[in-house]
């Protein structure tokens, strides 16, 4: 039977599905890691390499996978009272973890005149609640070893500072995470595969995700949520297919759900079962008429701007501008001459917030133009309230396949783009995506915000073809 690790208590809070699938399969029946994913844990890898080099850790020796000696090399120098352990073994009955860093504390302990405290370095750029349990979950194996639970916590982040938190208000949580993964070790259905945003990067969605459709399961409509899926199931509402011909009378007979809710989710439904989205006979906005498109590829990782199109007029023949930025310093000035050259006051439509997170935070150092932040429109609240889809839609991707039935990643897939950086024919890459992009979201915007919906409901035809790039 497999110990509970860190690494599970890190899964679960993204998926319990995952943490379950993890607890109870070979490793070997996981997807294989594609070359990006690989690319990505080896950034983290060094980068924790590379901080951990120049603090002059102390680190247990032992047989590997040996983990009972690894424990007792641990304790050996807990006891001498080195001030920074790298990769010790904390084990307690079946539980096993290995945190990246121990630090020393003044303080009363079982282990003398001092303690230790949990420290994890991570590339992210702030805190997440998995990252954070991970490391509560450490400091409690470590409780255990020096017979008092510290107060801090720390997480490294990719800027090289330190977020401390206090134990104490995760303890709950964290208590509750284990005895969960302890059940699903024995009981792994307990946790049932539910469509969410993480399944696309996740190394089970092979497993999962077929289950789900030969299923047809309620989290493939969209806008179910647990709760709803499991209001609809007491009612004998098990499937999409059922949601889409169900009719309700009362509040009692559709489980209590808001009328309004109900309403939208059988209408994701019907969508679902057509296999075209279905226009909302009342937008939450008023067209956005002439505009242009803006559209980034960036490297999470470095914060940079790897490349910067422009689509004007914002229509599937628009023209389009794109730029490969080779450094941090000529981001800048390159896309806000790209900018410029807009006709002044046109509406600048974008998806998601990485570009005016990158704008507002570069605008703080820069001369920035008066009034541009002002123009940015997002699309994706848009998109996501315009039209019922027949799937869930988390990123651009999920709005391409189902709103226009055309292939996200008939130019790649974004999160390589980082590593297209690096090749000799990177700029091509770049650009080439930069250019799916750009005629995806002209066309969404054309045949989903711009659609006039007639009498409840208007059903889009979606494009099996591909735009061209």
């Amino acid at each position: 039977m497999k110990r509970i690790t860190g690494t599970h208590v890190y899964s679960y809070a993204k998926c319990p599905r995952l943490a379950a699938l993890d607890l109870s399969l070979s490793r070997d029946l996981r997807r294989p890691s594609t070359e990006w994913e690989d690319f990505a844990t080896k950034r983290g890898r060094d980068f924790e390499a590379d901080y951990v080099a120049k603090l002059g850790v102390v680190a247990p020796v032992y047989p590997e996978r040996d983990f009972a000696a690894g424990a007792a090399a641990t304790m050996v120098l807990l006891r001498s009272g080195v001030p920074l352990l790298h990769q010790a073994v904390l084990v307690a009955e079946d539980r096993l973890g290995l945190p990246d860093l121990l630090r020393r504390c003044a303080g009363k302990s079982n282990l003398g005149d001092h303690y230790y405290e949990v420290i994890d370095v991570k590339t992210s750029g702030r805190p997440r609640t998995d990252q954070i349990l991970q490391v509560a979950f450490y400091s409690r194996l470590l409780s255990a070893v020096q017979g008092r639970l510290p107060e801090f916590g720390g997480l490294i982040l990719k800027t090289g500072n330190e977020e401390r938190f206090r134990l104490a208000d995760y303890q709950a949580v964290a208590s509750e995470v284990e005895q969960e993964l302890l059940l699903l070790r024995t009981a792994p259905d307990r946790a049932r595969p539910f469509r969410i945003a993480a399944c696309d990067s996740c190394h089970w969605n092979h497993h999962c995700l077929p289950q789900l459709e030969q299923a047809d399961d309620l989290s493939l409509v969209q806008g179910i949520t647990h709760g709803s899926r499991t209001i609809l199931e007491g009612l004998g509402c098990g499937t999409g297919r059922l949601l889409a011909a169900f009719a309700s009378e009362g509040g009692r007979a559709r489980g209590n759900l808001d009328s309004a809710l109900f309403r939208r989710l059988r209408k994701a439904a019907v969508a679902r079962q057509r296999g075209q989205p279905v226009i909302e006979s009342r937008p939450r906005n008023a067209a956005i008429g002439a505009a242009a498109i803006v559209h980034v590829l960036m490297d999470p990782f470095a914060d940079r701007v790897l490349c910067f199109g422009v689509l004007h007029p914002a229509l599937p023949g628009g023209a389009i501008q794109c730029s490969v930025l080779g450094s941090h310093d000529e981001e800048w000035s390159v896309i806000q001459g790209m900018l410029n050259e807009l006709p002044p006051h046109v509406p600048l439509l974008h998806f998601g917030e990485a570009f005016p997170n990158w704008y507002e935070e570069q605008s703080f150092t820069r001369e920035a133009g008066l009034g541009m932040s002002s123009r940015f429109i997002d699309l994706a609240p848009r998109l996501r309230g315009a039209a019922l889809y027949p799937g869930p839609v988390y990123g651009l991707a999920d709005f391409v396949r189902h709103g226009l039935a055309r292939d996200p990643m008939r130019a790649g897939h974004a999160s390589a783009a980082a590593l297209w950086a690096l090749a000799s024919d990177g700029a091509q890459k770049l650009m080439a995506k930069v250019r799916a992009d750009l005629h995806d979201l002209a066309a969404l915007k054309q045949t989903i915000l711009d659609a006039k919906p007639a009498g409840n409901e208007t059903t889009v035809a979606t494009d099996t073809g591909t735009a061209p790039a």
